[in-house]
């Protein structure tokens, strides 16, 4: 009879089940093949089996369920007792992070199919286990293009019209495998080099080479994209053909009220968060993956215009540095503001929402936020007692930092401390703790800031609107 064991660890977001057998069994001090047999693949796991391993973690049948493959569709998962012909790659083939597979073990279940060649926890592309390698960070369009995968994949399990276009966009990744050319430079300037032999391979099966895969997916998953990428360097003929005399009209119009609003409200590049629009109730809302490269965009946008507005001459690269967001891609909305060709109406209204969302706030210092709480890498031992027990108490502080630096700071975990550590993360633990927790973390970060804030604050200056102007 199958009992629960002692130490049941929670699973990690998209742990697969061999990954989490391991765990479990490491520990209580038993051998893997006790709690599952060592040739499981994470797919096809018979229901008892998945039940044993369901009872020994204190699991229930839908987290059970979720830490394999049996979930998603026949688009995704392949077809027959072979699974061919869908993503997923041969058995024989395994794929892993070089930066945190090596040294925490960390896995991925989506990292068993072509459609995730990138680890988006380090940004970084995945290699062939048991091959040499050396950890390469990941083109931005990848990234981006992966976290859309990874959303069409859930999507596909009770949507019809996901299941369409990730059969399709195989169907064209297997075409264009066929076809393409032994380029030494890669497919696009920046992506990896086409390995054709690789390329070759796809057939029942994906190619078994990671950065092949990366590279056939941009290529045939244009349209995926949630905007359309722009060259890395624009002229201003070129701008001036997107652009019409309305826009440049409606540039000049918002230039002018930053500037009112600098004069009669203080406003200055300081009081833009990595992230916009604000949340209108002042917690982040679960965000679609993907959905920051545009919002920080947006933000990137709003730092260059006031400080133009305060006759700066910035830089994209001026700007992303000071929001914590460094080597995303650029777009026509920031290009149009940084060589003065225009501002598309869609783009106005985003920014000037998010305008009166920071004004309508008090304009929080964003910037001394993230210049604080970058520095914290430990949490006050007042606090550590009262979270939830946790098997690993390292894990459970990391994620309660990136808890308070995406509450306080507004901005996506690319801007923080841990990089490394994607927003869906972060998500997943707000939606387990309780609310005595989130408002144990609230209150913590509440005091890291005032600690900092109220030793350079003016003794005629801390007032309580002062105080609250800084830190909310």
């Amino acid at each position: 009879m199958t009992v629960p064991l002692p130490v049941r660890p929670n699973p990690r977001p998209s742990e697969p089940l061999s990954s989490y057998a391991v765990r479990l069994a490491d520990a209580n001090g038993l051998s893997r093949s006790l709690v599952l047999v060592p040739w499981r693949h994470d797919i096809d796991v018979p229901k008892a089996e998945l039940d044993t391993v369901a009872t020994m973690g204190g699991l229930d049948a839908d987290a059970a369920r979720r830490l394999t493959m049996n979930r998603y569709p026949l688009a995704v998962r392949g077809h027959g007792q072979q699974r061919r012909h869908g993503w997923r790659l041969h058995h024989a083939v395994v794929w892993i992070c070089p930066a945190c597979t090596i040294r925490t073990g960390h896995t991925d279940l989506l990292w068993q199919s072509a459609l995730m060649p990138v680890c988006l926890r380090c940004g970084c592309y995945l290699v062939r286990a048991g091959t040499r390698h050396i950890v390469r960070p990941a083109h931005p369009r990848v990234l981006e293009l992966a976290d859309i995968l990874r959303d069409l994949a859930e999507a596909a399990i009770d949507q019809p019209r996901a299941r369409g276009i990730l059969y399709r966009l195989r169907r064209r990744c297997q075409a264009a495998a066929a076809t393409v050319k032994d380029d030494p430079h890669g497919v696009e300037p920046g992506l990896p080099v086409v390995d054709v032999a690789a390329a070759r391979q796809w057939g029942a099966y994906p190619s078994p080479d990671p950065g092949t895969v990366a590279a056939l997916l941009v290529l045939c998953g244009r349209r995926l994209a949630r905007e359309q990428p722009q060259r890395p360097a624009h002229s201003r003929r070129h701008q001036a053909g997107v652009f019409t005399p309305a826009d440049q009209a409606r540039l000049d119009w918002f230039l002018a009220r930053l500037r009112h609003h600098a004069t009669s409200d203080g406003l200055c590049p300081r009081h833009v968060p990595a992230l916009l629009p604000l949340p209108a109730n002042g917690d982040s809302p679960a965000r679609r993956p993907g959905q920051w490269l545009s919002l920080t965009r947006a933000a990137v946008a709003l730092h260059l215009l006031i400080t133009q507005a305060l006759d700066g001459h910035p830089t994209p690269e001026d700007a992303t540095a000071a929001l914590g967001v460094t080597g995303i891609p650029t777009s026509l909305l920031i290009d149009g503001i940084h060589t003065g060709s225009g501002l598309r109406d869609q783009d106005a209204d985003l920014l000037s929402r998010a305008l009166d969302a920071l004004l309508a706030g008090g304009l929080a210092d964003y910037q001394r936020r993230r210049d604080t709480l970058r520095a914290v890498t430990r949490l006050p031992s007042s606090t550590t007692r009262r979270l939830p027990p946790s098997t690993d108490r390292t894990d459970i502080q990391v994620m309660a930092l990136g808890w308070i630096w995406t509450r306080f700071t507004h901005g996506p975990m690319r801007s923080g401390p841990w990089p490394h550590i994607p927003d869906r993360d972060i998500h997943a633990f707000d939606t387990r703790i309780d609310p005595e927790t989130r408002l144990l973390l609230h209150e913590t970060g509440q005091q890291l800031l005032a600690d900092t804030d109220l030793l350079t604050i003016p003794a005629a200056q801390a007032t309580w609107a002062g105080v609250t102007r800084r830190y909310g």
